[in-house]
């Protein structure tokens, strides 16, 4: 009789919803994913709805060839329900490129949660009295620097909005690719 020493774990359905064609926000539970296709656009609506005390794991993994003529400073942001709050975000980033290892803080309108064409992988926490994005990102298609591996920390410092709608992603040039979202709590 074969005997194992390993203890199996039941296994956790990972159920997949396509918010490609949404248009209205849909409430992922814990261990659900989100996959969103799109193609040639700067802004993708995410429509998944965020509660109080949520976290996420979201990827762009992008299908650009990119180039050498991009902005080297071309940001992609998530904007919280679906819009820019002036100068309420407050990151610190550190990044490395072909040239240079350095880092940069400051204000930004959004989550900055990557750069010109960036394969990313974020994870977001909504909780009242903390919100915060950290990200890893690679930059490719950018005259200088690149390739490039920059990570970032993001918080949200106005506790009094409600953060209800995951939101926006906003690319600085047409963009296809796809958004996989998974509700982690």
């Amino acid at each position: 009789m074969f005997t194992s020493r390993y203890t199996l774990l039941p296994v956790i359905n990972l159920t997949l919803i396509d918010l490609s064609s949404a248009t209205e926000d849909y409430l992922l539970q814990p261990s659900y994913n989100a996959i969103i296709n799109f193609t040639n656009t700067t802004t993708v609506p995410l429509h998944i709805a965020t509660p109080n005390n949520s976290y996420y794991e979201l990827h762009i993994i992008p299908s650009n060839t990119g180039g050498i003529d991009i902005a080297s400073d071309a940001r992609v942001y998530l904007y919280p329900n679906n819009q820019a709050y002036t100068n309420a975000f407050h990151l610190t980033q550190i990044w490395r490129n072909s040239n240079v290892f350095s880092n940069s803080s400051g204000n930004a309108p959004g989550f900055r949660i990557a750069q010109t064409f960036s394969a990313a992988t974020a994870w977001v926490i909504n909780h009242t009295q903390y919100r915060n994005v950290r990200t890893i990102f690679n930059v490719y298609g950018t005259s200088t620097g690149w390739p490039a591996l920059v990570t970032t920390s993001i918080d949200w410092r106005d506790i009094t909005t409600p953060w209800t709608s995951l939101g926006t992603i906003v690319f600085p040039q047409n963009t296809s690719g796809t958004i996989i979202v998974r509700r982690l709590m």
